[in-house]
């Protein structure tokens, strides 16, 4: 996928609001603080040139600790999922410019295909108009979309070491980065109302559970399986 196209995928779901969510408001004073950021569409960061894998990781995470949560459940998965996909096309970008495995190549190239067709689903199912409330409160480190969305994105935050391989650092970081995909999207499963945003969660289970075991038997036949 090329580096705008993530880029156009980002800033659709940065500017369509969800109707999903429920009437009810947690508080007035939270409500009218997202009423006044909501003029300011969000404007995610430049998509830069592979680098290393590393950097591409941290990157990520900047991005994810950054997006923008407006209280509803569908909508601020999927800002957060599409962000965590573009994340794993900049890793495959990486693998395809620097990496020599054959499988792995044609498995980087796959990601990009098959997300680019995710956050196109995400960003077509979420509706058009404002939501009418907040069904959670972002900055309610108690609640529990928020616990299970952070422990979703906790592994992403203690990368294992490098190994000096391109193809065996991919590997890694991509059974990594598809692990936390799965949490998000059963995050979703658990709480999310819209039903487009669902199944597309529901793919994502499914995909990327197959694609974390191809990871892993990549990894084992060449002996560079993780020891935990």
């Amino acid at each position: 996928m090329k580096p705008h196209l993530v880029l156009v995928a980002g800033l659709l779901v940065g500017s369509l609001v969800a109707a999903s969510c429920s009437s009810r408001h947690d508080s007035d004073e939270y409500e009218q603080k997202d009423q006044a950021g909501a003029k300011t569409k969000p404007v995610p960061a430049p998509v830069k040139r592979p680098t290393s894998l590393r950097d591409t990781v941290q990157l990520l995470m900047q991005q994810l600790d950054t997006v923008r949560r407006i209280g509803c459940w569908d909508e601020d998965f999927a800002r957060v999922m599409t962000v965590h996909h573009a994340g794993a096309q900049r890793l495959a970008a990486v693998e395809i410019a620097q990496g020599k495995d054959s499988t792995l190549q044609a498995m980087a190239k796959h990601v990009l295909k098959g997300h680019e067709r995710d956050n196109h689903v995400l960003t077509l199912a979420l509706t058009r108009e404002p939501p009418a409330g907040q069904e959670y409160r972002p900055d309610n480190t108690k609640d529990p979309f928020v616990r299970r969305m952070t422990a979703a994105l906790a592994p992403l935050r203690e990368l294992p070491p490098a190994t000096g391989s391109i193809d065996a650092d991919f590997a890694t970081l991509m059974q990594l980065h598809h692990q936390s995909g799965v949490a998000l999207a059963r995050v979703e499963l658990s709480f999310g109302r819209n039903e487009e945003v669902k199944a597309a969660a529901r793919n994502i289970v499914r995909d990327e559970q197959v694609e974390v075991k191809q990871y892993q038997r990549w990894l084992k036949a060449h002996a560079l399986a993780p020891s935990n």
